[in-house]
C-alpha cells in the first residue's frame, strides 16, 4: 500500500507529476557495460554537419544556476526523469537519446511508451558510473533527484555536461522546460512548435469557460486512496493544494480546488466531506497489482469503493457519479501532455461549453 503511494508522488514531482506526482524515482538496471567511459570535454567538440550546429555553441543556465556550454547539438542525451524524457522523445530523433529512465516504459502512465521503446539503456540513478560508462554528451536531471549534489558532481567531473531542471509544476515552467531542452538540443523551432500546441490546447478551453461566472465554477478535488479487496481504506489521501500540478490543471480548467491545505499533507476523509464538499471528484484512472506494475482500470476500483465507504458514500459527488478518472498518462504528466488532462476536466466540468 505504501509503494503504491510512493510511485503517485514520484511521478507527479519529475515531477510535481503531479505528477504528479513519482518524478524522481528511477529503478531498473542500464544496459551499458560497467567498465568506466572516458571523460569528455564540458564544452564540446562539433559532431556534426555545419548545417546542424547553427546556433551553436550555446550556454544553458540551469535551475541551480550553473552554466553549462555546449559546443554542438548533443548526439547522445540521457534523461533521468520521465517528463524531461517525453518532451525529448517528442522534440528530438530517437537516436539521439542514449538512455532513459524505465518509468516512461509504461504506456499507462507515458504518453511517450512507443518511442522510448526504441531507446535501448535504461539508467539507474543511484550508479553514476553506469551513467558514465555511455559516454553521453549531455545529461539532463531533476534537481528532486539531486538532493546533495553527489550525482551532478560525480558526472562534472568526468568531464559530461549536466543541466539540472527543476520538475515543472504548472504550465509556465512546461513551457520553459521545453524552450531550455530545444536551446539544448538545437531543436529552438521544435520546442517553439510543441509549447504552441499545449498553449493553443490551453486557450481553446480558457476560451469555452470564459462565460462562467466565478460563483459558478465547478468545485473539484484530486482524490486518492487505496482500498483492500475487502474494501477497507489505508486511508492515504493526500492534499493536492495550491503549487501542485493538480491544481494548475484545476486553474487552467476553470474550476476551483477547494483543497486549500498545505500541499501533499495528508487529510481526513470528514474534512473532504464535513468542509469542502466538491461538486466533482477527479481520481487516478490505474490501479498497481502486486507486482507493483500500473494497471489501467478506468478508476473502476476507486469509485466501487468510495460508493461502499461509509463516510465517501455521504458526499455528493459520490452519490451523484460526479467523478472524473483522468488518464494517469495526461494528470500525472508533468510535461506538455498535461494540457489533455485540463481539457478533459473541462468537458467533465462544464460539458455544455467544452466538448
Amino acid at each position: 500500500m505504501l509503494k503504491r503511494k510512493n510511485l503517485v508522488v514520484l511521478i507527479l514531482a519529475m515531477s510535481a507529476l503531479l505528477l504528479v506526482s513519482l518524478t524522481a524515482c528511477q529503478s531498473t538496471a542500464t544496459t551499458a557495460e560497467t567498465t568506466a567511459a572516458p571523460a569528455v570535454e564540458t564544452t564540446l567538440a562539433a559532431t556534426t554537419t555545419p548545417e546542424k550546429t547553427s546556433g551553436f555553441p550555446v550556454q544553458i543556465v540551469d535551475a541551480t544556476g550553473a552554466q553549462v556550454t555546449l559546443a554542438a547539438p548533443p548526439q547522445a542525451i540521457i534523461a533521468t526523469n520521465v517528463w524531461a524524457g517525453e518532451i525529448l522523445l517528442d522534440m528530438v530523433d530517437v537516436s539521439r537519446i542514449t538512455a532513459l529512465s524505465a518509468w516512461g516504459d509504461d504506456p499507462v502512465l507515458s504518453m511517450t511508451a512507443d518511442k522510448a521503446a526504441a531507446v535501448q539503456n535504461r539508467i539507474d540513478i543511484s550508479t553514476p558510473e553506469s551513467i558514465v560508462a555511455l559516454n553521453p554528451d549531455l545529461v539532463i536531471i531533476d534537481t528532486f533527484s539531486n538532493p546533495d549534489g553527489s550525482l551532478s558532481k560525480t558526472l562534472t567531473e568526468a568531464g559530461i555536461p549536466v543541466v539540472q531542471m527543476e520538475s515543472p509544476t504548472n504550465f509556465t515552467m512546461i513551457s520553459d522546460a521545453i524552450l531550455t531542452l530545444a536551446q539544448a538540443t538545437g531543436e529552438v523551432e521544435r520546442g517553439q512548435a510543441m509549447v504552441d500546441e499545449m498553449n493553443q490546447t490551453l486557450d481553446n478551453v480558457a476560451s469555452k469557460v470564459a462565460s462562467v461566472a466565478e460563483a459558478d465554477r465547478v468545485t473539484v478535488m484530486f482524490y486518492e486512496d487505496y482500498y483492500d479487496p475487502t474494501g477497507n481504506s489505508a486511508n492515504m489521501l493526500a492534499a493536492y493544494g495550491v503549487g501542485s500540478p493538480f491544481h494548475a490543471i484545476a486553474e487552467a480548467a476553470g474550476t476551483v480546488n477547494v483543497c486549500n491545505v498545505v500541499n501533499y499533507s495528508p487529510v481526513a476523509k470528514e474534512k473532504v466531506v464535513g468542509e469542502w464538499q466538491p461538486q466533482l471528484l477527479v481520481i487516478p484512472s490505474s490501479t498497481f497489482d502486486e507486482n507493483f506494475k500500473a494497471v489501467e482500470d478506468g478508476g473502476d476500483l476507486l469509485k466501487s469503493a468510495m460508493s461502499l465507504d461509509p463516510i465517501l458514500q455521504t458526499l455528493p459527488a459520490v452519490m451523484d457519479g460526479k467523478i472524473l478518472a483522468i488518464p494517469d498518462k495526461f494528470r500525472s504528466s508533468t510535461s506538455h501532455y498535461m494540457a489533455q488532462a485540463v481539457e478533459l476536466l473541462a468537458q467533465a466540468a462544464y460539458p455544455d461549453l467544452v466538448q
